[in-house]
């Protein structure tokens, strides 16, 4: 572009951005079904992941709860709960935990007041009463206040994984045998 075709450029975005007719209209009188709300919708914040939370572990066949440091960086308060309980260090004398150590949580899905738990097959070794004890484990953790669940489903690398039947989510009371002492 030349200096002449430049010039009269300016000259007409100047004349075109004159004040002159320009009518400033305030924020409320807008229409809102036009112009939509001025102002951006606040997103929701994520869930709150407190410091610590339960977890629960074994005690002379029994659950025992514990506190145990949550990351503050898991994407919710369940998952927080659950990368607690896997990586535990039992405090105490003769406190254990049922879970296998390689076990890895993969996924964990919330759906109301149900959380679908996808757990590596590590989590499957052995049977019997240390299956259901680890079970009751996760159960027990992902059900205390203030996680908000009721029941849990699981599921062992991707696969379904019913743990009583018929199939549902289970809750504490399928697992009443190993509550802790003195709980209802």
């Amino acid at each position: 572009m030349n200096r002449v075709g430049a010039c009269v450029l300016v000259l007409a975005l100047g004349v075109a951005c004159r004040p002159e007719g320009v009518t400033l209209v305030s924020e409320a009188d807008l229409p809102a079904d036009v112009y939509g709300s001025p102002r951006p919708t606040p997103s929701p914040s994520p869930q709150e992941i407190p410091a610590e939370g339960t977890i629960f572990l074994v005690k002379d066949g029994r659950l025992r709860s514990q506190t145990a440091t949550l990351q503050p960086g898991a994407g919710s308060l369940q998952e927080a709960l659950l990368f607690a309980l896997i990586g535990a260090r039992p405090q105490g004398r003769n406190v254990t935990s049922e879970i296998p150590p390689r076990t890895r949580l993969l996924e964990i899905e919330v759906d109301g007041t149900v959380a679908t738990v996808n757990l590596s097959s590590e989590f499957e070794a052995g049977s019997g009463q240390s299956l259901a004890l680890r079970i009751a484990q996760v159960v027990y953790t992902l059900t205390e206040q203030p996680s908000g669940i009721l029941g849990v489903s699981f599921e062992i690398d991707g696969v379904p994984a019913p743990v009583t039947e018929p199939d549902h989510p289970v809750s504490r009371a399928d697992y009443r045998e190993f509550a802790p002492q003195g709980s209802a």
